[in-house]
């Protein structure tokens, strides 16, 4: 059987506040169909967080019901479980996706039963293949040891999940990798947003990734895509994913003016296809404030060169002089670290709360984002 694997579609974000960004994530989420619908395949499967929220709006509900018609019509079974965005406090949309007969959410309570102290995981059966998993939740963790699979005989068998395991990061895991149930011939997990295998004993665990870029860290460096899965040959091909491209210049602007610096920007500003382009300012400015630097020059320069988005980070950037000698030989950061590790922060944490005022000096809209990829890039995030 060919079985394609994905996860983390996100469908509905919109990040940096642009319309354009929602539809690339439907984009990928069409190519995936795609390509699914043009190999034959005969099954589909998701490892959760479908959409960016457990209530999406009803633009991205009506695009997920006609790209999972699609699939309805050429009978490829489309298996999926909630992740962490899809799960709301009551409900997920999966559930209503379930009931029209487009997708089977595993994740639903009709596919366990309790049994003694013991929690059977029934799943569902295609033709050969045999299905089940368990949601992005982490309280679930705790009663794993409890779930039992009952897999049929004679079935090539999936376990999908939706958590980060110690191998991929031990400081912001979830579960550890043997924890997970035994006996699957596959094991398929999202939410962790880069491509990533390993073996579960003699199985293939896979992460195939987001299918677009969820924020300014990925960006940098991450491939999109997703697997396709011989089950005969026990082999996963990664396929690449064409996603809108994006451009991060990060500049030493130490010595530099602010006319020189947005100089700089500017000729950095070529031609473009509607990417994206991202400028990371860092160091000490020989002259001026950084709020002299000529930002509406670089946005008029982008969107005369026709990138979809350009935006300049200031937060690692220092004025000439803002790094005033106080209270003797102490300096700003001396006395702000001070401060920290006098409420009880130690010497890392203290450096990191630094870091973060001097984010938070950004515009609104930028900031979350900007905080999040510098507390992934810190090891503080997955």
């Amino acid at each position: 059987m060919k079985l394609i694997v994905f996860s983390d579609t996100h469908l509905g974000r919109k990040n940096f506040k642009v319309a354009e960004r929602e539809n690339d994530f439907f984009s990928s989420f069409s190519k995936v169909i795609d390509y699914a619908i043009e190999s034959c395949a005969d099954a589909v499967l998701h490892a959760g967080d479908l959409f960016d929220s457990a209530k999406p709006n009803i633009n991205v509900m009506i695009f997920a019901i006609d790209e999972l018609k699609r699939l309805k019509e050429k009978n490829i079974p489309f298996f999926a479980i909630s992740g962490s965005h899809d799960i709301g406090s009551k409900d997920t949309f999966l559930n209503v996706l379930d009931s029209i007969g487009l997708c089977k959410n595993l994740a639903n309570k009709r596919y366990y039963e309790v049994a003694d102290e013991s929690i059977i995981m029934k799943g569902e059966e295609f033709k050969e293949l045999f299905v089940c998993g368990i949601p992005g939740k982490n309280d679930i963790i705790f009663e794993l040891e409890c779930f039992k699979p009952k897999i049929p005989d004679k079935s090539f068998s999936v376990f999908l999940f939706h958590h980060v395991i110690d191998e991929i990061n031990p400081i912001f895991s979830s579960i550890k990798k043997s924890m997970l149930p035994k006996g699957f011939d596959l094991y398929v997990s999202g939410h962790w947003h880069e491509r990533f295998e390993t073996m579960i004993e003699d199985k293939k665990l896979i992460y195939p990734g987001s299918t677009e870029n969820c924020d300014l860290n990925e960006m940098k460096s991450a491939i999109k895509g997703f697997f396709e899965y011989d089950t005969d040959k026990k082999k996963a091909k990664f396929i690449e994913l064409k996603i809108r491209k994006s451009f991060i210049h990060e500049i030493d602007c130490t010595g530099m003016t602010p006319d020189e610096i947005t100089e700089k920007m500017t000729e950095l500003l070529k031609p473009s296809n509607k990417e994206m382009i991202f400028f990371m300012l860092h160091g000490r400015m020989k002259s001026g404030l950084k709020s002299e630097i000529n930002r509406q020059k670089i946005n008029e320069t982008a969107m005369k060169n026709n990138y979809l988005l350009s935006k300049v980070y200031l937060s690692q950037l220092q004025d000439a002089f803002s790094e005033q000698v106080v209270a003797g030989k102490k300096s700003i950061d001396e006395i702000e670290s001070e401060f920290f590790m006098a409420k009880g922060f130690n010497k890392e944490q203290a450096r990191l709360a630094i870091k973060m005022i001097g984010l938070a000096s950004m515009n609104n809209d930028s900031f979350i984002e900007v905080a999040e990829a510098e507390l992934k890039k810190e090891g503080w995030l997955g």
